[in-house]
This record gives C-alpha cells, sequence and structure tokens, in this order.
C-alpha cells in the first residue's frame, strides 16, 4: 500500500530532477501555454490542434486517476469492519444504502463494499462484504 504522503513526495522529487536536469517542465509548461494560446486565437501551432487537444484531455485524465487513487488510499481508513457484525457492540449491523462516493471508492477499491448501521449502539461505517 503506498501512503498518501510518499506518493506526493515521489511525484514531487520527479517533476523538480526534471527540471533541474533538463528544464523540461519549464519547456512542457511553456508549449502548454503556448498551444492554449493558439488554440484561442486559432493561430498555427507546431502541432495540430486535434493531437494538442487529445493530449491535454489524456494529461487530465491521467491526473485526475492519480488524484483519485490517493483519494481512495485516504478513505481506505474509513473501512471498518469485514461482514455483517458491528466493530463496536458485535450485534448484527443492518446494511443502509451507500452514497455516491462510497460506490466510487468501491470500485476504485476493488472491494465490496457495504455501509452499515448498527440499530444497538448506532454505529455507522462501511465494511467489506
Amino acid at each position: 500500500m503506498i501512503r498518501p504522503g510518499l506518493a506526493f513526495v515521489s511525484a514531487f522529487l520527479l517533476i523538480v530532477g526534471l527540471e533541474m536536469s533538463t528544464e523540461a517542465v519549464s519547456l512542457v509548461l511553456g508549449r502548454l501555454r503556448l498551444g492554449f494560446a493558439a488554440v484561442v486565437a486559432g493561430n498555427d501551432f507546431h502541432i495540430s490542434p486535434l493531437r494538442f487537444a487529445i493530449g491535454v484531455l489524456a494529461l487530465a485524465v491521467g491526473v485526475t486517476v492519480w488524484l483519485l487513487l490517493i483519494w481512495s488510499v485516504r478513505r481506505q481508513r474509513e473501512v471498518a469492519t469485514v461482514g455483517s457484525s458491528c466493530p463496536q457492540c458485535g450485534n448484527p449491523a443492518r446494511r443502509v444504502k451507500r452514497k455516491e462516493w462510497q460506490r466510487l471508492l468501491s470500485v476504485l477499491l476493488g472491494e465490496r463494499l457495504a455501509r452499515r448501521r448498527c440499530d444497538t449502539c448506532g454505529w455507522s461505517g462501511l465494511s467489506v462484504r
């Protein structure tokens, strides 16, 4: 399991290393700025507008997926138990409807998560089915 802080530190060091050794980050950011300016102004750019748009879309999707994975690792701590018993009192806990973010978390973690509530002690949380 990758710790979220470690993932951010490694990404930061990767970016700093690329910038310090090759000025690649400055070049990429400069080309992105010029590309956006060319698309907005309708001017020619050294790559086609379609290729630029596909590249920016792929970059945005990649960053989004990476951030979702970091988010899911942090949220994984909320999974309190395995099965249908309450982790606080041990009594059976009933299933309740999951929220949308809990459905997304279930997909990202690859686990079958259920939201449960204990009528005895009032506990509410996620469990692995």
